[in-house]
């Protein structure tokens, strides 16, 4: 006889038969007994300790079979099957495998959606994968620091302060396609760092016109990001040479003078920014012809918003220049 077994959704086995579903009942020293999972359905199996079969009732079921049942079930055991083993999104997870499955419409009815079957399988997840820690001092379990065939993954964990702590991830076959990548992309979110972290930052390579992440890095809460200061004189003076401003500041020594006050913003105090601006603002009123308006509309919209990444008054480095002059000398 050709019996099956799948998962209820409370996690019981159930016995499958001609398209019927069976429950434990009872449990002997060299036998099992199954019921119809039907109220008031009085047919039963027995197989042995190992589920094989021995014999069934002869009583016919009060019901009619339900093969839409069993496939929503088996559908549902897989989804869950594949969250405990991978950390693929459940929503991925549960496309995936409809997609792959010619339900019926009475199947695809009966079967819960992604929404419904998301908590009893993240639930389910949660039992099997790491608690997420207390605080930046923990242990990485050796399954998340190597690749699903065995090969590395963690590329650096550094613990440079208390409570500063670091963590990259990437494999070999990931920085290999990195290395080789005419063109980077790097992306950073703050919105779904884990607890502990502040920042985390992807690095995408380009192959065959697709974005690919290869590198991704937790950063510490105590990290903080600067501009560099050269490309921030630079940046303003392509929107002076945009606005075509290039004569005025070459031969107008005032517009000149207002030019360069304003990229002095990113060396003085941060507290100070916003009322010198204002005092270069009310100097560049006496310009005639107002040459200065374009570029203070400018300077307003685009780095007052944001004094914190650009102004560099209490850093020790304020330029990068120096790997960017190591880079130039590889290339040649």
């Amino acid at each position: 006889m050709n019996i099956s077994f799948i998962t209820s959704n409370k996690g019981h086995l159930l016995l499958v038969l001609n398209d019927y579903l069976y429950k434990c009942n009872k449990k002997t020293a060299n036998k099992k007994y199954w019921v119809c999972i039907s109220n008031g359905c009085k047919v039963y199996i027995q197989t042995d300790l190992n589920n094989t079969y021995l014999c069934s009732g002869r009583a016919p079921h009060d019901h009619e079979p339900n093969p839409e049942m069993v496939e929503a079930k088996n559908v549902r055991q897989k989804i869950k099957e594949r969250a405990l083993k991978e950390l693929t999104p459940i929503s991925m997870i549960y496309e995936q495998e409809v997609s792959k499955t010619s339900l019926s419409t009475t199947t695809v009815a009966i079967l819960p959606t992604s929404q419904e079957i998301y908590p009893s399988v993240a639930k389910a997840r949660q039992k099997v994968i790491p608690l997420l820690p207390q605080s930046c001092v923990f242990d990485i379990p050796s399954d998340y620091t190597t690749t699903i065939d065995g090969k590395r993954f963690l590329l650096a964990d550094e613990s440079l302060a208390r409570r500063d702590r670091l963590l990259m991830f990437s494999s070999d076959r990931q920085l290999d396609l990195l290395f080789r990548s005419p063109i980077v992309y790097m992306d950073g979110t703050f919105a779904k760092s884990p607890p502990h972290f502040m920042h985390i930052y992807i690095i995408h390579p380009i192959l065959y016109d697709i974005c690919l992440p290869c590198v991704f890095c937790l950063l510490f809460p105590a990290s903080k990001h600067y501009a560099c200061i050269f490309h921030y004189f630079q940046a303003i003076y392509r929107q002076i040479q945009y606005l075509g401003r290039q004569q005025d500041y070459s031969k107008n020594e005032t517009f000149r003078l207002l030019c360069r006050k304003i990229m002095a913003l990113a060396l003085i105090p941060r507290d100070q920014v916003i009322s010198d601006f204002n005092e270069i603002r009310d100097d560049a009123e006496q310009l005639p012809g107002r040459l200065m308006d374009e570029l203070l509309i400018y300077f307003e919209k685009n780095r007052l918003v944001n004094i914190d990444l650009w102004n560099v008054s209490t850093c020790d480095t304020r330029t990068n220049n120096v790997c960017e002059g190591e880079n130039d000398i590889k290339r040649f």
